[in-house]
């Protein structure tokens, strides 16, 4: 029965995150951490922004296993220059598969470099798991948003 509500809730937060989202990107590139390197591919879907802040849920694979992890935070832009950058600074849950989706808190910081290419952008994710020994990662990728809403 626990797998049925924890499988129920996160289709749930997909599906809600896709009915109130602003736009949805795919992308790919590399996740950093002091394990060796990995590729990781990501859908990533965000809310309109609400005061300077965003919510958004992250759906990534790398190639170790076919079984996402799902990460859904909160942040909030705490410096940018219009076209040219954006980092915002936030919290979030981080539920990944060799733990059994057991939910980590994070925190979790991010960069977003446009490129001169239509819909594409530099991402840069930084996070940290505080309540874990403060095990970190930093996702280095290209994205392109595929969905957008104005």
């Amino acid at each position: 029965m626990s797998k049925f509500i924890k499988y129920f809730v996160i289709i749930s937060s997909l599906l809600v995150s896709f009915a109130h989202a602003q736009f949805a990107t795919l992308g790919g590139g590399m996740l950093v951490t002091d394990r060796p390197l990995k590729g990781v591919a990501e859908i990533n879907v965000q809310t309109p922004p609400f005061l300077n802040s965003r919510a958004y849920a992250t759906f990534s694979w790398t190639n170790d296993s076919a079984k996402p992890t799902y990460i859904f935070a909160l942040e909030r832009k705490i410096f940018g220059i219009d076209k040219v950058f954006t980092t915002g600074l936030g919290a979030g849950m981080l539920m990944i598969e060799p733990k059994d989706y057991k939910p980590d808190f994070m925190v979790v910081s991010s960069t977003f470099v446009p490129l001169p290419i239509p819909k594409t952008a530099v991402v840069v994710i930084g996070s940290v798991l505080p309540f874990e020994k403060f095990e970190w990662s930093l996702i280095l990728k290209v994205g392109w948003a595929f969905w957008f809403v104005k």
